[in-house]
């Protein structure tokens, strides 16, 4: 019965102090319409409120564990066993659990932020929330991609919004390889919000030409590479210009 009573304090503590700081968020949140966008303190303060239920939940849980007499015989017998502490270091190797490292790591280096406009391998959108464990990327289409917080710390990203709100553009577009890539470069000068035209690299199967487009704000990337790469491809199907059919425009 003490036991029961115990987890029943520990889940009234957790919710107790998650709707205090769920009400400071919401404060932060129009703070943040009225003063401009903190994605830093947002986060910081999502982690923690997350953070403080879960610790609030597992040592209320211990402390119910510790009303067995049994329990006690248990973790005495585990302790003096050396088995313990491979168990342990085996678990701390488990996936989940470098989820949750990975997840504080995430909380104060800040990486990447609620609100922050990110590029993770082929997945692309924005940063909607971070937990313990997942972070939920929600992509133009208005789909939501969970990618495991260790992917964050352990391959590379790019983030369009960590520094500036405006970013430039750009596309790239391949030809073939017996091109002329002097005309292919003027034909792709003319097509709508082009800057400077180069070559990007020359393989055996084709040339890869990229384009310099405008600088827009970060949520509207996509959108404008899009477009920018759209134009070169009808620029240069017009023109005749031979495209590779082996490589992917980026």
């Amino acid at each position: 019965m003490a036991a029961g009573a115990t987890i029943l304090v520990a889940l009234l503590a957790a919710w107790l102090v998650g709707r205090v700081m769920r009400a400071a968020e919401e404060r932060l949140h129009e703070r943040r319409h009225a003063t401009g966008h903190d994605p830093a303190g947002e986060t910081r303060l999502r982690f923690l409120r997350r953070m403080i239920f879960a610790l609030i939940v597992a040592v209320g849980l211990f402390f119910a564990l510790l009303q067995f007499d049994s329990f006690d015989r248990l973790a005495s017998a585990a302790l003096a066993s050396g088995a313990l502490v491979t168990a342990i270091i085996g678990f701390a190797a488990r996936e989940p659990l470098s989820n949750v490292i990975s997840g504080v790591t995430i909380a104060i280096t800040q990486p990447v932020r609620v609100g922050d406009h990110v590029e993770i391998g082929a997945i692309r959108g924005v940063v909607e929330d971070l937990t313990l464990t997942y972070t939920w990327v929600r992509t133009a289409d208005a789909g939501r991609i969970i990618v495991p917080n260790r992917l964050l710390t352990a391959e590379p990203l790019r983030n369009d919004s960590i520094r500036e709100h405006e970013v430039a553009t750009t596309a790239a577009v391949w030809v073939r390889s017996d091109a002329d890539e002097t005309h292919a470069l003027r034909v792709l000068a003319d097509v709508p919000g082009a800057g400077a035209t180069t070559i990007d690299d020359v393989t055996p199967e084709g040339i890869r030409l990229r384009l310099a487009g405008p600088v827009v704000p970060a949520g509207e990337r996509a959108d404008a590479e899009a477009r920018l790469r759209a134009g070169a491809l009808a620029a240069l199907r017009g023109a005749g210009i031979p495209r590779a059919g082996s490589e992917h425009d980026g």
